[in-house]
C-alpha cells in the first residue's frame, strides 16, 4: 500500500529497517495518503469477515476464505437436482490442514478432477507462472465418493480421452522421455478415488484422527504410483515417535527489527563483506543447503546457477560466507534469542548424579514451600529437564530449506549443519534426541523415496507439523550402519564436523561397507579412519552422486519400497532430475560434463559437451581438463543394482534376527 504513493518501498533493496519505519511515518502524516491506507484496511477486514461468516459460508469457516471458495459453494447451493456444473478454480482446499469439511463436500460431489499445470504459459499468459496449478472439476448433487482423478495434465486431450485409451504403451510420467510435458492420453492417468483410496492417502499423511472422507488429495500422474505409496503409508514410525526438537530459527524480519541480525553490507574501505571467522558467525539461507551438501552455494548465487562451491579443494576449516551478521554489542540478545532445546547427553548425567537430584529437590521445595520430603519425583525430573536446555544452535541439526520446489532437480534439501551455525526461518532445523539419530533422518531426507513422499502429498513448505509426520529410521536397524557412513561422508566436509564423525564411526565400516554398485573407478567407498581427515568426505561429483544414488536405493528397501516401485517413482515425479541424468557423464577423475546448462560439471566450460560428444562418437581429443575413460549415468540401472544388494542383505539379518 505504501508503494503506491512512494516508490522507495518497492525499489530500494535492502532498506534499514528504521529507515522504513522513518518513511511510514512520514506518510501516514498525510492525510490523503492515511484515508487510502484505511480504505484499504477497511475493505480487506470487510471481505473477510464476511467470508469467514458461519451464517453465510459454513463450510469456509475456520479456514483461509477467498472468492474461489466462496464462488465454489455459490454454485453447489444453486446447482439443480439432476444437473452438473464445471467449475476451473484453485485446489488449495484439497491439501490444507483446515480444510477437511470443505474437502469432503467437494469429494461427495465430484465426477471428475483434472489437475492442469500451466507449462509454458499455453492455459494462462503471465503473469500467471508456467509451474502454476489449477483444477477443472465436473460436480453434481452429493453423494457416496466415487470420481475420477487425473494429475499432472498439460492438454485439454489427456482429460478428454484416458478413460477411453487402451492402457498400451509405456506408462506416462510428467514429461515425456526427458523432454517436453507429457502430454499423451493414457489409461494409467485415471485413478478412481473412492473411500479405499483415501484411506490409503490419510494412512500416509499419518493422520488417522481426521475423518477418512476429510483426507487430503494426493496427485500421482499415473497408478503405477501406488506401490509406492502404499509402502509408504504402510510403514509405521514417524519422526513425531522419536522425539524431534525443531527451530525456524530468524524470523528475518523480525530480527531485524529486533536488533538481532542485520544485512551483511559491503565495507566501503575495503569493497568486501565481512567474511565470517568461524561458524558461530554464519546466519544461513536456504540457497547455501543443498542434498546431503551443507557447504552448497554462496549466499548471493543465482538460483540456477550450477556450479556452486568446489568441494575437492575445499579448505578443511573453511567457513561459509553469510548473508546477515549479529550487530555489534548484541551477542548476549543474539545467543538469548535462539530456541532452548534439551541436552539429552546433559540430563541423563543429571538424572544419574544424585547431587544434582538432591539439589533440584531442595529448590522445588523453596520454590513451592514445601518441604523436600513432600516433593515429588515429576517436578525434580521436570527441573532437571529445564537444566538441560541449551541454544539450539549449540548441536549439530539437520536443517533444510522450507520451501519445497516439485518443479526441481530435488524438491527437498536437507544437510547437517555443525553447532554454531544459525538461520533465518527460510530454513527449519531439527535435532533428535542423539547425532546418531540425527544423522539416520539426514541420511533419510537425503533419499528419492523420501522426497517422492513431499512430492506426492503436495506440499508446497515444509514446517514443524509436516516434518514431524515424516517417514523416520530406526536407531538399530540392520541398515544403520550403511546408511550412516553414505550419510557422514557426504556432509562431514570440514573439521567442523570432526567430533561428529569420531563420535559415529563404526569399525565394522572397514571390513563390511563397500560400494553396493560395481563403480568403476572409485576409491573404496570404507576406506576411511576413526577420526576426521581432509580425505573423509566424498568431494567429487561422481563419487558424491554415486553415494546418493546407494543412498536412494537403501531408503526404498528400508521402506519396504520394491525396486520396481522405487523406479516408477522416480519415473513418475522427477522429471527435472531424469532431464539432467539423460545427459550426465563423468571422467575418471570423478568431474562431471553435462549437456544441460541447468547442470553443469564444476569445471564445465561452454565447449566441453561438444568435446565430449566428438571424443565419443567420433573418436575426437579427449575434453580439455578431462581424463578418459568416461562413466555415463544411468539412475534406474544403478538403483536396480544397489537395491538387490540392499534387499539380500536385510533379508539375512531378518533371517539372523535382527531387523
Amino acid at each position: 500500500m505504501f508503494a503506491e504513493h512512494e516508490p522507495w518501498f518497492a525499489l530500494e533493496d535492502k532498506p534499514a529497517e528504521a529507515e522504513k519505519q522513518r518513511r511510514r511515518e512520514a506518510l501516514l502524516d498525510r492525510p490523503h495518503v492515511m484515508d487510502y491506507v484505511l480504505g484499504e484496511l477497511t475493505n480487506i477486514s470487510v471481505q473477510a469477515t464476511l467470508l469467514s461468516s458461519s451464517q453465510v459460508y459454513p463450510l469456509l469457516t475456520g479456514t483461509q476464505p477467498n472468492l474461489y471458495r466462496a464462488f465454489m459453494c455459490q454454485v453447489w447451493a444453486h446447482v439443480s437436482v439432476t444437473g452438473n456444473a464445471g467449475l476451473l478454480h484453485p485446489d488449495t482446499h484439497f491439501t490444507g490442514d483446515k480444510e477437511g469439511p470443505l474437502r469432503e463436500a467437494a469429494y461427495r460431489r465430484l465426477r471428475i478432477h483434472g489437475d492442469f499445470v500451466n507449462s509454458g504459459q499455453r492455459f494462462f499468459p503471465e503473469p500467471v507462472g508456467h509451474t502454476a496449478h489449477f483444477g477443472v472439476h465436473i460436480y453434481g448433487q452429493p453423494g457416496d465418493i466415487c470420481f475420477d482423478h487425473l494429475s499432472w495434465l498439460v492438454s485439454a486431450d489427456s482429460l478428454r480421452l484416458s478413460r477411453d485409451h487402451d492402457g498400451s504403451g509405456e506408462v506416462p510420467g510428467v514429461r515425456y522421455r526427458n523432454g517436453e510435458f507429457d502430454e499423451r492420453p493414457h489409461r494409467t492417468r485415471v485413478l478412481t478415488v473412492n473411500e479405499e483410496v483415501l484411506a490409503v492417502w490419510r494412512r500416509l499423511l499419518h493422520e488417522d484422527d481426521r475423518p477418512v472422507s476429510q483426507a487430503r488429495m494426493l496427485f500421482p500422474v499415473s497408478t503405477a504410483e501406488a506401490a509406492a505409496i502404499e509402502a509408504l503409508a504402510a510403514y509405521p514410525l514417524r519422526l513425531a515417535a522419536l522425539g524431534p526438537q525443531v527451530s525456524s530459527g530468524f524470523h528475518e524480519s523480525g530480527a531485524k527489527r529486533a536488533k538481532l541480525i542485520e544485512y551483511n553490507r559491503t565495507d566501503p574501505t575495503t569493497g568486501k563483506e565481512r567474511q565470517p571467522a568461524g561458524w558461530r558467525e554464519v546466519i544461513l539461507k536456504g540457497i547455501q543447503l543443498g542434498a546431503a551438501t551443507p557447504i552448497f552455494k554462496r549466499h548471493d548465487a543465482n538460483t540456477n546457477d550450477p556450479y556452486g562451491i568446489n568441494l575437492v579443494g575445499l579448505p578443511p576449516d573453511f567457513v561459509l560466507d553469510t548473508a546477515y551478521v549479529q550487530p555489534e554489542g548484541r551477542e548476549t540478545a543474539y545467543r538469548a534469542a535462539h530456541d532452548r532445546w534439551i541436552d539429552h547427553v546433559e540430563l541423563d548425567r543429571l538424572r544419574a548424579d544424585e547431587d544434582a537430584v538432591a539439589l533440584a529437590a531442595a529448590r522445588v521445595a523453596a520454590i513451592r514451600g514445601i518441604p523436600k520430603s513432600s516433593v515429588d519425583a515429576i517436578a525434580v525430573d521436570a527441573l532437571l529437564v529445564e537444566e538441560s536446555r541449551r541454544p539450539c544452535v549449540d548441536f549439530y541439526r539437520l536443517a533444510w530449506r522450507r520451501l519445497i520446489a516439485p518443479n526441481s532437480e530435488r524438491a527437498l534439501y536437507a544437510a547437517l549443519i555443525p553447532p554454531g551455525v544459525a538461520h533465518i526461518d527460510g530454513i527449519e532445523s531439527v535435532g533428535m534426541p542423539s547425532n546418531r539419530l540425527t544423522a539416520l533422518v539426514s541420511g533419510f531426507w537425503a533419499s528419492l523415496p523420501v522426497d517422492y513422499y513431499l512430492r506426492a502429498t503436495g506440499r508446497s513448505n515444509l514446517l514443524v507439523a509436516g516434518a514431524k509426520v515424516m517417514p523416520a529410521p530406526e536407531r538399530d536397524h540392520s541398515l544403520a550402519s550403511a546408511l550412516l557412513l553414505r550419510t557422514l561422508r557426504l556432509n562431514c566436509l570440514t573439521t567442523a564436523y570432526s567430533k561428529m564423525w569420531a563420535e559415529l564411526f563404526d569399525p565394522a565400516w572397514l571390513d563390511e561397507e563397500p560400494w553396493a554398485c560395481e563403480w568403476p573407478g572409485l576409491p573404496p567407498l570404507e576406506k576411511v579412519t576413526p577420526d576426521w581427515r581432509p580425505e573423509t568426505p566424498l568431494r567429487t561429483e561422481r563419487a558424491r552422486r554415486s553415494a546418493l544414488v546407494e543412498i536412494d536405493a537403501l531408503v526404498a528397501v528400508w521402506l519396504g519400497m520394491d525396486a520396481d516401485a522405487l523406479v516408477a517413482a522416480y519415473r513418475g515425479r522427477f522429471p527435472v532430475l531424469q532431464k539432467f541424468e539423460a545427459v550426465t557423464w563423468f571422467d575418471a577423475d570423478g568431474w562431471k560434463l553435462a549437456g544441460n546448462a541447468r547442470t553443469f560439471g564444476q569445471r564445465q566450460a561452454k565447449v566441453s559437451w561438444a568435446q565430449l560428444m566428438a571424443h565419443l562418437e567420433e573418436g575426437g581429443p579427449v575434453p580439455e581438463g578431462y581424463v578418459a575413460p568416461f562413466y555415463k549415468a544411468d539412475r534406474v540401472r544403478e538403483m536396480r543394482e544397489a537395491h538387490a544388494v540392499f534387499n539380500e542383505r536385510l533379508a539375512r539379518a531378518k533371517t539372523e534376527g535382527a531387523r
